[in-house]
């Protein structure tokens, strides 16, 4: 019965499941996403079980070894993680939950083997990314040390004997300071925005999610922020709950970039507006104000991955286009598409349709 129930749960899973007769050297069962995490036809490894190994990384052969006669000789549980090295020399990575398990004849080996590649990428990107942020800290700490101390310098100058001053010379002092904190707010500006494009990378990991719930607490959020008094959000939807296999963490950066820019070009009082429609395959998410509108020639080039000027908000807020690219990178990602509608004056409505 037990048994039985491990193979129905081995049929419907993504992970490889396994039962492995020591003796025979054969497998007494195994899924079919076992044979797909290695890039394998479910036959030749019916007909040759040592195929497996073929495909471990060279690297990590000896190590397999070693396990398999561990787990072999003992009756114990153990996890292990190793590499694979495909055809297309891509290397994957996987964990293997394994046990001893006595059965009526012979002793055999049962475990389920998880793709991790995605988490492990993940983790070295991060560091990747970790230490380029050390490094631009060190960097900036070095670059702003000097502008700052000028500026200070300026305006230690302007404060002493304040009452003899003329207002040339405080004029030209205060002109003096404006510029070098414009100066040096752009390069802090263009570094963060390189590490921003750079952090997009890490593959996203989907998880079940309910939309619903998590676009009412988003917009729950701004509620109780300090905009409610300039800007009025709302969320609509018919439906209770849509659940998706989604990135819940980066679609919700998605969201607050395109809240973010509505909330820059839309006057004091505007509507802004975030909605969700499911529908039988797809789910269809839009986020609308009714403010300025996107203008005629930035619309072409809107999504581009690459440092934009757009114009000031409407009350002289800073933007920069690379955000919108980063947005259609994590939608792609979800196997997404996106795209909008605009008129001067009227407002903007971005649409973005997910699949379940």
């Amino acid at each position: 019965m037990q048994q039985d129930l491990f193979y129905q749960l081995g049929e419907k899973s993504t992970d490889g499941y396994f039962v492995y007769d020591i003796i025979d050297c054969t497998f007494l069962y195994f899924n079919t996403a076992l044979a797909s995490i290695w890039g394998l036809k479910p036959e030749d490894i019916s007909k040759s079980p040592t195929v497996l190994f073929d495909r471990v990384h060279p690297d990590d052969q000896v190590l397999v070894g070693y396990c398999f006669q561990e787990i072999s000789a003992k009756s114990i549980f153990r996890k292990y993680e190793f590499r694979l090295m495909l055809e297309n020399e891509d290397v994957k990575y996987l964990k293997m939950s394994i046990s001893q398990i006595s059965g009526v004849q012979h002793t055999t080996l049962c475990g389920i083997v998880e793709d991790i590649t995605v988490d492990r990428q993940n983790k070295i990107l991060i560091e990747m990314i970790n230490n380029r942020k050390n490094i631009a800290l060190e960097v900036l700490s070095h670059d702003l040390k000097e502008p700052f101390g000028m500026m200070k310098l300026a305006a230690s100058s302007m404060v002493n004997g304040i009452e003899d001053k003329d207002e040339t010379y405080l004029s030209e002092g205060l002109s003096f300071i404006i510029e070098m904190c414009e100066r040096n707010m752009k390069m802090v500006r263009s570094l963060i925005n390189k590490e921003f494009l750079k952090s997009s990378e890490v593959e996203i990991k989907k998880e079940r999610t309910d939309l619903v719930w998590e676009f009412r607490d988003l917009i729950r959020f701004y509620r109780r922020s300090r905009l409610k008094e300039k800007k009025n959000f709302s969320f609509n939807c018919k439906a209770d709950r849509i659940y998706i296999r989604m990135d819940s963490m980066k679609f919700l950066q998605v969201l607050n970039n395109l809240i973010s820019n509505a909330i820059k070009f839309t006057a004091d009082q505007g509507e802004i507006t975030l909605t969700a429609q499911e529908m039988e395959e797809t789910v269809l998410i839009s986020v609308a104000d009714n403010g300025c509108g996107i203008p005629v020639e930035l619309r072409s080039t809107l999504f581009d991955r690459r440092e934009q000027g757009l114009k000031r908000g409407l009350s002289g807020e800073e933007s920069h286009g690379l955000g919108m690219g980063i947005i259609k990178a994590i939608v792609d990602l979800h196997g997404g598409k996106i795209w909008f509608d605009t008129e001067i004056n009227k407002g903007t409505t971005f649409y973005i349709m997910l699949p379940k």
